[in-house]
């Protein structure tokens, strides 16, 4: 089982305190660092991508080499700006 990250600003001293009342993030900010792993497969564009306990795939279509089994690496993107 994989431990859940507690980040600095959901700390709270106060009872009933949420993360969106507390003051604005220090003027020197947090790091945060994130370490994924991506890996090249033997068939044509297919790729693997690794964080923590997560993996997803991605593919290309068949005009630049991939079989279109996967979302495109770019949809990737596109998703996690809607999240």
């Amino acid at each position: 089982m994989v431990e859940s990250i507690n980040y600095p600003w959901h700390e709270s001293t106060v009872p009933g305190e949420r993360p969106i009342d507390k003051p604005e993030l220090p003027k020197d900010g947090y790091e945060i660092t994130m370490l994924a792993e991506t890996e090249t497969m033997d068939d044509g564009q297919l790729k693997i991508g690794r964080f923590r306990h997560f993996e997803v795939f991605s593919d290309e279509p068949p005009r630049i080499g991939g079989e279109d089994r996967y979302p495109q690496p770019l949809t990737y993107i596109a998703m996690g700006v809607g999240f």
